[in-house]
């Protein structure tokens, strides 16, 4: 696709995005809080009503199949799929207003190629496309530092990696330190933007994580699987996103040394 037809779809998607953050602001809905998988797994009806939003302005603009976190299907990833996040940090949007994210990408073939990843309260948006680098409210993030190791950087996880994870908790203690702010989007796009060195979760979904991967890469971290192996954001299951040296140091210890 030319450059001027890539920006002209960033451009609708942006739009499309910003129109939906302006609702999760100003609802004019009741919530309606319900719990899906556990107590701490929640929706709103502002969730669904931002998906729903969403998917119907990309279909009409594009005619490209939508799968969102709120009940959106597809048959299959061939040829261009619309993935979206309506309010990645539900449990933020809900108790704490911030820390949450709209996430919407563009995969080819299972391929991420266009991304948007909005943090409402912070009135941040991060964008990419395949090849075109990575920007945040317009400017460009640049690269990543290849050359620093885990033991200088902050690095995000969580309780249940933690203790799922015995060798974590010494990496931790050996770095910067942890945080944890409860949008798997979010998170990414701090190690994208330089402000953390690695992130590590144990189970995702493709609406989670396929804007911010692009984001990710685009700014040359390294993104894969827990174990090292190729991250296919068409599948659930763990990430490991971090800058080059951050991301082989974790990957041998926390995967590949000996005990």
């Amino acid at each position: 696709m030319e450059n001027d037809k890539w920006q002209k779809l960033l451009d609708c998607a942006v739009s499309t995005v910003k129109q939906a953050a302006a609702m999760a602001l100003e609802p004019g809905i009741e919530l309606n809080i319900e719990t899906k998988s556990n107590r701490n797994d929640l929706v709103t009806d502002v969730d669904k009503a931002i998906e729903q939003f969403i998917a119907d302005q990309m279909t009409a603009a594009t005619g490209y199949p939508v799968l969102g976190e709120e009940g959106h299907q597809v048959d299959s990833f061939e040829g261009r799929v619309w993935l979206v996040d309506p309010i990645d940090g539900t449990m933020n949007y809900i108790e704490t207003r911030r820390d949450y994210a709209i996430s919407l990408a563009l995969c080819e073939n299972g391929v991420p190629v266009l991304a948007v990843v909005q943090d409402v309260a912070a009135g941040k948006t991060y964008t990419a496309t395949l090849g075109g680098g990575a920007f945040c409210n317009g400017t460009p993030l640049g690269k990543v530092d290849p050359d620093v190791a885990f033991q200088q950087v902050v690095l995000l996880t969580d309780l249940k990696e933690i203790r799922a994870l015995p060798r974590l908790a010494q990496v931790l203690e050996e770095s910067r330190g942890h945080r944890r702010y409860g949008s798997a989007a979010l998170e990414m796009v701090e190690v994208a933007a330089g402000r953390a060195g690695g992130f590590v979760h144990l189970w995702v979904s493709p609406w989670d994580i396929a804007a911010a991967t692009l984001i990710c890469t685009e700014t040359g971290c390294t993104v894969s699987r827990f174990d090292g192996s190729r991250m296919d954001v068409r599948q659930k299951g763990s990430v490991l996103a971090a800058w080059p040296k951050v991301h082989s140091g974790l990957l041998y210890r926390l995967v590949q040394a000996p005990n």
